[in-house]
C-alpha cells in the first residue's frame, strides 16, 4: 500500500511539473531512436519514447518512470523475501526502497536513474530466484535485467561484476547459469558498442573527457559534491556490513552488489567530481538487507528506523509536491512566507513563456540560436526549433539531427542569464559571422508573483561568407 501511495504522489508531481533541463535533453533523444547517444546508453530514450505514445505532456513521458520506480520497490521486496524466506523482510525491503530520499525519484524524472535503479532491483530479484531454483526462465530474466542495467548507465557494469563474483565466491553451483546471464548482457551490449565505434566512441569520450576531467588530485576530495558522495559511499559500506554481513542470515548477494561501485567511486574521487545519484543502484541492494534486519528488529527499533526514513522521504517529497502545485497556490504560499522562495525555486516555469515570446519571430523566418543543448531542448518541447552555436560536448549529436543547409540570414541568439540575472558576454565570433549584431533585449519572467528566469535575446542579421566556418554547429 505504501508503494502505491508514494507512486500516486510521484504521479501528481510528474503530471504537473514542467520538464527539467535534463529531462528535455533526454526527450530530444527519444525523437531519434538509436542504440547510443552522446553521454549515456539509450534506455532512458527508449522509455521516454514509450511514454510519448500517450501524448505530448509532462506526465505521459514520465509515466514509464513512475511505473518503473514502483516495480523497483516490488522487485526489491521480492528479492528480500526469497533470500530470507520471510514475507515481512520482503515488505520492509519494499518500504525502505520506496522511502529512499532522492528528489529526482520523487518527480519520477525521465532521466537514466529510473531505469538504472529499476533494472538493478529486478536483476537482484532474478538472481535471488535463480539461487533458489535454477531454470532457463530465471537465467534469461537475469540476463535481460543486467542488459537493461548496462543500457541505463555505464556504472551498471558494477552490478554485472558483483553478481558474477557472488556466484564465483559463494554460489559455485550457479556458475553456469550466471555465466549465461552475463553472456546475454554482453551480447546485448554489442549494438551499443557498434554505434559508438561508428561515431568515434562518442559516449566514452564524453563521459571520461568532456564531462569529467580525469586528473589525479587530492584536492578533489575538497569538492562539496564529491565529499557528499564519499560520505554516502561510506554510509553504504557501513550499512552493508551491518545488514548483510554482521550476523545470520548472511546475504552475500547484497554485499557483492552493494560494495563494488562505492569502492570504484572512492578511487574516482581522487581524479574527478563524483555524484551521489551514481550510487542509487547499491542503494537498491542495501534496501534488501535493511528489509531483512527490520524483519527481526524489535517493534520500537523498527519504529525508530522507519520514522527516520520517513522524515528523509518527506523532506525529499515536499519540494516535488510544492513545485507541482498550481501557480495560485504557490503564490499564496510565497505571500504568506516569502522565505519559501529561496527553498522552492526551479526556473522551469520560464521556458513556456520564453517559447511563446519567440514564436512570432520564428514564424516570420527568424532562426533561433542558443548556447546549450538544454535550452534548445526546452524550446523544442514547446515547439520552437533552434540551433546550438556554442561549442559543447553534445554539439556533434545535435548537429547530426539539426543543422541548417545554409547559414540563416536573420537569427536571434538566446542566452540564459547568470545566477544573478546578469548577461553573459556574447561570443566574439558573432561579429565575424554577421554584419549586424543588434542590441540585446532582456526578457524577465515571473511565476507565482516571484522571479522565475531571465534571458537575453540578441538579433543577428546579414550573414557573412565566413559564417559557415566560424559558427559552431553550423
Amino acid at each position: 500500500m505504501l508503494v502505491g501511495i508514494v507512486s500516486l504522489f510521484r504521479a501528481y508531481a510528474a503530471f504537473n511539473f514542467p520538464l527539467t533541463l535534463d529531462e528535455a535533453y533526454y526527450w530530444t533523444w527519444s525523437l531519434h531512436p538509436s542504440f547510443g547517444y552522446t553521454d549515456h546508453p539509450p534506455m532512458v530514450a527508449w522509455l521516454i519514447s514509450l511514454g510519448a505514445r500517450f501524448g505530448h505532456t509532462y506526465g505521459a513521458v514520465r509515466l514509464p518512470f513512475v511505473l518503473a520506480e514502483a516495480l523497483a520497490a516490488l522487485a526489491a521486496g521480492m528479492a528480500a523475501k526469497i533470500l530470507t524466506g520471510s514475507s515481512c523482510a520482503g515488505a520492509y525491503a519494499a518500504i525502505v526502497f520506496a522511502l529512499i530520499p532522492q528528489t529526482k525519484l520523487e518527480f519520477a524524472e525521465c532521466i537514466p536513474d529510473g531505469a538504472y535503479i529499476t533494472s538493478w532491483a529486478v536483476a537482484l530479484w532474478a538472481a535471488a530466484a535463480l539461487g533458489r531454483r535454477t531454470s532457463p526462465q530465471a537465467t534469461l530474466a537475469l540476463g535481460a535485467a543486467l542488459a537493461a542495467c548496462i543500457y541505463s548507465r555505464t556504472f551498471g557494469w558494477a552490478l554485472v561484476f558483483g553478481i558474477a563474483v557472488w556466484a564465483i565466491v559463494t554460489r559455485r553451483d550457479l556458475l553456469r547459469p550466471v555465466a549465461a546471464a552475463c553472456a546475454i548482457a554482453v551480447v546485448a551490449y554489442v549494438p551499443f558498442l557498434l554505434w559508438n565505434a561508428s561515431v568515434g566512441w562518442e559516449t566514452f569520450a564524453f563521459e571520461f573527457v568532456h564531462r569529467q576531467t580525469i586528473t589525479f588530485d587530492f584536492g578533489m576530495l575538497l569538492n562539496v559534491v564529491t565529499l557528499r558522495t564519499l560520505l554516502y559511499g561510506l554510509l553504504i559500506v557501513g550499512l552493508t556490513w551491518f545488514v548483510a554481513l554482521r550476523r545470520s542470515p548472511i546475504l552475500p548477494l547484497v554485499a557483492w552488489t552493494a560494495l563494488p561501485l562505492p569502492i570504484i567511486l572512492f578511487a574516482l574521487s581522487f581524479t574527478t567530481q563524483t555524484e551521489t545519484y551514481w550510487i542509487l543502484g547499491p542503494a537498491a541492494s542495501l534496501a534488501i538487507g535493511c528489509g531483512a534486519v527490520l524483519a527481526r528488529t524489535t517493534v520500537p527499533g523498527r519504529s525508530v528506523a522507519l520514522t527516520i526514513l520517513g522524515i528523509g522521504a518527506v523532506a525529499a517529497s515536499v519540494p516535488a509536491i510544492f513545485l507541482a502545485l498550481p501557480e495560485s497556490a504557490q503564490a499564496t504560499a510565497f505571500h504568506a512566507a516569502p522565505s519559501l522562495r529561496r527553498q522552492f525555486s526551479s526556473g522551469m516555469y520560464a521556458y513556456r513563456p520564453l517559447a511563446d515570446d519567440l514564436r512570432a519571430d520564428a514564424a516570420r523566418g527568424v532562426t533561433i540560436y542558443t548556447d546549450r543543448y538544454e535550452t534548445s531542448a526546452e524550446l523544442l518541447w514547446y515547439g520552437i526549433p533552434s540551433y546550438i552555436i556554442v561549442q559543447r560536448g553534445q554539439l556533434a549529436q545535435w548537429m547530426r539531427w539539426y543543422r541548417p543547409a545554409t547559414v540563416p540570414q536573420h537569427a536571434e541568439l538566446v542566452l540564459p542569464g547568470t545566477n544573478t540575472g546578469a548577461a553573459f558576454d556574447l561570443p566574439p565570433y558573432l561579429y565575424t559571422a554577421y554584419t549586424h549584431v543588434g542590441v540585446t533585449r532582456r526578457l524577465d519572467y515571473r511565476f507565482a508573483g516571484e522571479p522565475e528566469g531571465t534571458f537575453y535575446v540578441t538579433p543577428l542579421d546579414d550573414a557573412l561568407p565566413a559564417s559557415r566556418w566560424v559558427l559552431p554547429g553550423i
